[in-house]
């Protein structure tokens, strides 16, 4: 055999001896990060910081829809008033974004919870990858409503039909999202509308006991601030940079949350 066949065999087994310790490092990543997005989710404190951004990027969202369109897309009790009051005829505006705000809300909900029986989430604890694969769709959502607005394929404060397919999207990603946030295991987040939480918190305040559920009232609390905070950073955000922008950001919690599920 020749000095360059012999160089040649040599070279080749190092190929494949390194192609093969690449595919076991392949094999083993994946199997280690099947086996860690099959877990529970994240500790308590965790779950309260992803559910504190959940609730705030709700709060951008409706800020900036109300302030375009006089319509919700988290807070669904606004918007059964609002159609209560077109149809009564002291609201000067059409029944139909309500309508549309209302059903796409509920279709979000209904898939999210048809994946949840098909797939068995309740039975497997409900892993990291129920949440994760959820919050990438919020995300997709989310930034698909931006790059219509931001490109002008639906002008920001449009008032004809093609608004309703933006009022589509957000209220679908924001039905779905509550859904997925209800399956996190603290009940105190209601990450839409705050007014029970506000009432919990009236009813459950004894002043010589404050320490009685401390972190049960902290987690109230965490959500009204969110929200709060949502709605001002919103109602910032769209005053300076527009209606898109806001939405870019909304998408980009949407992938902060991600992480915070699935690292």
């Amino acid at each position: 055999m020749s000095l360059d066949s012999a160089k040649r065999i040599t070279f080749s087994q190092r190929v494949h001896n390194a192609a093969e310790s690449f595919s076991t490092h392949i094999s083993s990543l994946s199997r280690r990060l099947q086996k860690h997005f099959q877990e529970p989710p994240p500790t308590p404190f965790r779950r309260e910081l992803i559910l504190s951004l959940t609730t705030l990027q709700t709060g951008i969202l409706d800020a900036a829809t109300f302030t375009t369109y006089g319509i919700f897309v988290g807070n669904m009790t606004g918007n059964v008033v609002f159609l209560g009051l077109a149809i009564s005829g002291l609201y000067n505006n059409s029944i139909i974004p309500s309508i549309i705000a209302l059903a796409s809300f509920f279709f979000g909900g209904w898939i999210t919870g048809l994946f949840d029986r098909i797939a068995h989430q309740r039975e497997k604890g409900y892993p990291r990858f129920f949440y994760v694969l959820f919050t990438i769709f919020h995300l997709i959502v989310y930034f698909i409503a931006a790059a219509l607005i931001y490109t002008s394929v639906i002008p920001q404060g449009s008032q004809d039909n093609s608004r309703l397919g933006l009022f589509v999207l957000l209220a679908v990603g924001q039905g779905s999202q509550i859904v997925v946030t209800k399956k996190a295991g603290l009940p105190e987040f209601t990450t839409n509308v705050i007014t029970s939480t506000i009432a919990d918190l009236s009813a459950d305040l004894d002043p010589v006991h404050l320490e009685r559920g401390w972190r049960s009232k902290l987690r109230r609390v965490a959500s009204v601030v969110s929200l709060l905070l949502g709605a001002i950073i919103g109602g910032y955000v769209f005053g300076r940079e527009g209606f898109g922008i806001t939405l870019f950001l909304a998408g980009a919690i949407s992938g902060l949350i991600a992480l915070g599920w699935g690292l």
